[in-house]
């Protein structure tokens, strides 16, 4: 009776260290974009990651 108990809580804290290691993850990458963005506007110049930003004139 207790082994399943047991299993059901190790499986419980991988699923939300899983969980935070992802959370994490994103919040880097976003920082790390925010970095880079603001890195390249200090140059002048436009962030080549983001085309979709950039309009042709008409």
């Amino acid at each position: 009776m207790q082994l399943p108990i047991i299993l059901g809580l190790v499986a419980l804290i991988l699923a939300v260290a899983a969980l935070v290691v992802v959370l994490e993850d994103r919040r880097a990458a976003k920082r790390a974009a925010l970095q880079r963005k603001a890195r390249l506007a200090r140059l002048g110049e436009v962030d080549p990651l983001a085309p979709s930003r950039l309009h042709a004139d008409r």
